[in-house]
């Protein structure tokens, strides 16, 4: 077996880096679009969306993969974590769309860990019911980013974090924030 050149070699490396994420089992590579979801979490949106699935880089128009590649993401466009409901637990906001057609709409949902369990409580915070759905994607945000002081008063946007709603289809440019307030999850449009 001939061994392989320095160019060889730099050319598997940068395409494991690049492709590596966004394969999946099938090709014998992780997929950080379900691997990074806990395993509950996992088992109730086969359970509870089974025609479903969180939204990944290929289902993503160009546009918006465009955009969500600017952000420099670590995670995939469908799955936003972080404390968005209790400071002290871990939140996951998930982007899912159709398997059978990806862009015939969405839901949003979060998943928040139980105070004192192992268990989640999950949330259906928004849904599309119609084509577009290709042009979304989400990420976690610093609360202070968006509300100064006086606004997190005005809003009661206690937590630290939220999750960017983000439409980057290229007649309508829309985010919004998604936050935790008085018991329930709100959400205000942005300039971003």
């Amino acid at each position: 077996m001939n061994p392989l050149t320095m160019t060889q070699l730099v050319i598997l490396l940068w395409s494991a880096l690049i492709l590596g994420p966004q394969t999946d089992r099938a090709n014998g590579t992780r997929n950080l679009c379900s691997e990074s979801v806990p395993s509950e979490i996992q088992r109730r949106l086969r359970e509870e969306y089974p025609s479903w699935q969180i939204q990944k880089p290929e289902n993503l128009s160009p546009r918006a993969r465009g955009r969500w590649q600017s952000e420099k993401p670590l995670t995939c466009p469908g799955i936003a974590v972080g404390r968005f409901e209790k400071t002290t637990m871990s939140s996951y906001a998930l982007l899912l769309v159709p398997v059978e057609h990806s862009d015939a709409g969405y839901r949003f949902l979060i998943f928040t860990q139980k105070s004192g369990e192992t268990g989640y409580d999950g949330r259906l915070v928004d849904r599309l019911d119609g084509s577009g759905a290709a042009n979304y994607f989400v990420r976690s945000v610093p609360i202070s980013k968006f509300f100064d002081e006086a606004s997190r008063r005005k809003f009661q946007a206690h937590e630290p974090e939220g999750v960017l709603l983000i439409d980057a289809a290229e007649k309508e440019y829309e985010v919004d924030v998604y936050f935790w307030s008085e018991g329930r999850y709100r959400h205000e449009p942005l300039d971003y």
